[in-house]
C-alpha cells in the first residue's frame, strides 16, 4: 500500500507516574517531553483540547483531569501566552449542560484558562476550512480559526471505545471539529476519518491523562482504570502506540491505528522519565452489531433531519430524548422512599420528577449523578451496553 505521508523524526515519549499528585507529575512529563517554552515558541495563544465527551467525572476515567489542565494552563502562562479550552462534547450531549455538570465555568474562572464557545454548528464566522493532501474519507472539514496562529495542546483521557475500540490522542481531536463535521465522519467511515483528521490537525504537545482511564465498555461507562500514569509526546500515533504497550492492547486491534500504521508508517520513538511496562491489561468493549449500526445509523439520517427542524438539532439528541435508547436511569417505584437524594445530586433542573417518579429524558445528560447518590437502589442504569442492568 501506497502511503500518504511519512512520520517525523524520532520523538520522545514522556511517561510518568503519578504517585506524587497528578498536578506535580504534570509538570515533570512536560519537562521531560522538551519544556513548554519549545511548545508554545512565539504563540499569543496556547488550545487546550481536553476530553469533556459528556458530564461523567475524572474520577470514572470519562474526562481530562482538571489537575492536569491546571498544570498545564500554569506552564503556558510562564512562557507567556494565554491558555484557551475549546472542546465540545458529543453530539448527543448538550455543551452548557456539560460544563455545569462538570464544574468547567468555576474551574476556568478560578485558574485563568479563557473558554473559546465556537458555534459547534459550523459557518464560516467561527471555522477555517481544511482540505489535507492524501484524505481518503474526510476530504474536508474545518477547524476553529483562532487556531490558525495558536498552538495546540491536546490531552486526552486512556480509555476504550465501543465504537472505537479506544480513544487516545489521534480520536481525541474530533471534539475540536464542528458536529456536521463529525456527523460526516461517522457517515463516512469513522476509522479512516480519524486518520484523515490527523492529517490536518496536528498537536504541538500531547498529554494523555491514564491517572485514571477506562476498561470496557469506554468512554462513559466502562470499569474505571486506576492507573496513574501521564503519557507525554509529540507525534498522536507514536503516543497512542506508547499508550498501548501500557495496557496490553495490540495497536492493530484498533481499526484506526491499523490503518494510521498501514498509510503513514510506524513512527519510531525514546522513552524517557519512566517505563513501568504493562500497568493492567485492559479489556476492550464487545462489539454488538445491532449497537454499532444503530450509532452509525443515527447520523445519515442526520442530514434530512436537520433541514426540517431547527439549527443546533440533531437526530441523536431527539432520539437519547425519547428515552428508548443509550444508557438512562429509571427509577424503581417499589423501592424509591422519596428522600430526594438523586434530585439534590443533579447539577440540572427539571431533571427528576419525585411526584411521578419520572426522569425527563429530554434535559437528563445520563451523568448518573442520581444512580450513584441513591441510598436505597432505587435507580437502574438501562442501555444498550448493559451497563448496570437491574
Amino acid at each position: 500500500m501506497t502511503m500518504v505521508a511519512t512520520q517525523p523524526l524520532t520523538d520522545t515519549i514522556a511517561i510518568t507516574r503519578t504517585f506524587d499528585g497528578i498536578e506535580a507529575a504534570a509538570h515533570r512529563v512536560i519537562a521531560q517531553a522538551g519544556g513548554m517554552a519549545s511548545v508554545v515558541k512565539d504563540a499569543r495563544i496556547a488550545v487546550l483540547k481536553p476530553n469533556f465527551v459528556a458530564g461523567r467525572s475524572a474520577e470514572t476515567g470519562s474526562t481530562t483531569s482538571f489537575a492536569l489542565l491546571k498544570a498545564v494552563a500554569e506552564e503556558v502562562r510562564a512562557c507567556g501566552a494565554e491558555p484557551v479550552l475549546c472542546e465540545t462534547p458529543g453530539t448527543e450531549f448538550d455543551r452548557e449542560a456539560t460544563y455545569t455538570i462538570l464544574g468547567v465555568e468555576k474551574f476556568c474562572e478560578e485558574n485563568g484558562i479563557r473558554i473559546a464557545r465556537v458555534d459547534p454548528e459550523g459557518g464560516e464566522q467561527d471555522w477555517l476550512e481544511l482540505k489535507p493532501s492524501g484524505a481518503k474519507r474526510l476530504r474536508t472539514f474545518h477547524k476553529p480559526k483562532f487556531m490558525q496562529d495558536a498552538c495546540y495542546i491536546n490531552l486526552p483521557v486512556l480509555k476504550t471505545h465501543v465504537v472505537s475500540a479506544m480513544t487516545l490522542s489521534m480520536k481525541n481531536t474530533m471534539g475540536i471539529l464542528p458536529r456536521p463535521d463529525r456527523r460526516s465522519m461517522h457517515t463516512f467511515g469513522i476509522d479512516q476519518s480519524i486518520v484523515d483528521m490527523n492529517l490536518g490537525i496536528k498537536p504541538d504537545l500531547i498529554i494523555v491523562d491514564g491517572s485514571v482511564g477506562q476498561d470496557g465498555e469506554g468512554p462513559l461507562y466502562g470499569d474505571k482504570a486506576d492507573l496513574e500514569v501521564l503519557i507525554a509526546g509529540h507525534n498522536s500515533l507514536a503516543v497512542d502506540l506508547a499508550c498501548c504497550d501500557l495496557v496490553g492492547i495490540k495497536p492493530r486491534d484498533i481499526p484506526h491505528l491499523k490503518l494510521a500504521l498501514e498509510q503513514l508508517g510506524e513512527p519510531a520513538w525514546n522513552v524517557v522519565g519512566e517505563n513501568p511496562g504493562l500497568i493492567k491489561q485492559f479489556r476492550l468493549p464487545e462489539q454488538k452489531k445491532l449497537y454499532r449500526f444503530i450509532f452509525w445509523l443515527m447520523y445519515p439520517l442526520d442530514y434530512p433531519y436537520t433541514m426540517l427542524v431547527e439549527r443546533g438539532k440533531h437526530f441523536c439528541t431527539t432520539l437519547y430524548g425519547t428515552g428508548l435508547v443509550g444508557n438512562r436511569p429509571q427509577i424503581k417505584e417499589a423501592n424509591c422512599t422519596h428522600c430526594g437524594k438523586c434530585v439534590e445530586a443533579c447539577p440540572l433542573p427539571n431533571v427528576i420528577n419525585l411526584q411521578t417518579l419520572k426522569v425527563n429524558y429530554k434535559t437528563c445528560q445520563r451523568c448518573l449523578l442520581c444512580f450513584e447518590a441513591c441510598p436505597e437502589n432505587a435507580i437502574s442504569v438501562k442501555g444498550y451496553s448493559g451497563l448496570r442492568q437491574a
